[in-house]
């Protein structure tokens, strides 16, 4: 039998990882300005770990605190994102050739990457608006940065950024979305009534539209959010798993994976809801 051979082209985020994030994001500062002290590539990395979840409290006024979030988390939450437009809203959303989309929270916005990434695989040339609401506005020179540098790689689509600096517990609109995302905020609210956040995003999403969110599986956290889901007027779930299992794509060099540790086989909680459409007054 001849043999058959098959040629598959690398992943678009593993070309942005190499391409971009290792050369341009591994450049850290010797002098920490949280502890005021020289400190080490190895410190930093452990640093963040420790700080982050479901550990501690996250470091994002850190330069080097959102460098290694983005070597550690950004290709993960990248895949996540990819995988819940892919499996459940891309039948729908494919012929809408003007979408918009939101995150709450983005920091460096992996969502807008995922919507890129499945953009490139439709027929038709879309109009993407792409808005990041997010309290920590460092964040916005980072999440320009990459999403552009992504979008490189991309086909078939217009593409024009937003960035609202604010805090998403509180964030007021008029404007609403065709996709809602929620990744990793909830579990990150200490204190804080993640009731408000759900409730913002309902305001947010369009009748028919989505609302995907992630985060750490934590039985006491997805029993929580899974509850208010339920009594959240006008929203329906459509798809839930507490605990999902991903192996990840993208491959890291010995020594990225020594200093950092990026998760290689995690898992995490999802939901899938779409806001039903408004009444219509007789």
């Amino acid at each position: 039998m001849p043999v058959i051979t098959i040629n598959f082209s690398e992943p678009h985020i593993q070309s942005l990882m190499d391409d971009h994030v290792f050369k341009n994001y591994l450049k850290f500062d010797e002098h920490c300005n949280i502890n005021n002290k020289s400190i080490s590539l190895e410190e930093c990395g452990d640093c963040h770990y420790k700080s982050y979840l479901p550990n501690g409290n996250p470091k994002y006024n850190c330069d080097n605190f959102k460098r290694c979030y983005l070597i550690r988390y950004l290709s993960r939450q990248f895949e996540q994102n990819d995988f819940l437009i892919k499996t459940y809203i891309s039948p729908d959303i494919k012929s809408r050739t003007t979408l918009s989309a939101v995150s709450l929270g983005g920091g460096p916005a992996p969502e807008a990457l995922a919507l890129m990434e499945w953009l490139d695989s439709s027929e038709i040339e879309h109009n993407l608006y792409f808005a990041n609401i997010e309290l920590e506005a460092s964040w916005e020179s980072i999440y320009r940065d990459i999403c552009c540098q992504f979008s490189n790689y991309i086909n078939n689509f217009k593409l024009k950024l937003g960035f609202i600096h604010g805090d998403a517990n509180s964030y007021i609109s008029n404007k609403q979305y065709d996709i809602v995302f929620i990744s990793w905020l909830f579990s990150e609210m200490r204190g804080q009534n993640i009731g408000d956040i759900l409730q913002v995003a309902n305001n947010l999403v369009k009748p028919q539209g989505y609302m995907l969110i992630m985060d750490y599986h934590k039985r006491s956290l997805v029993e929580e959010i899974s509850n208010l889901i339920n009594i959240t007027q006008d929203l329906t779930l459509l798809n839930h798993e507490s605990k999902h299992k991903v192996h990840s794509i993208v491959n890291f060099s010995i020594e990225i994976k020594k200093t950092f540790g990026p998760h290689i086989d995690y898992e995490f909680a999802y939901w899938v809801i779409q806001r039903s459409l408004d009444d219509i007054p007789f």
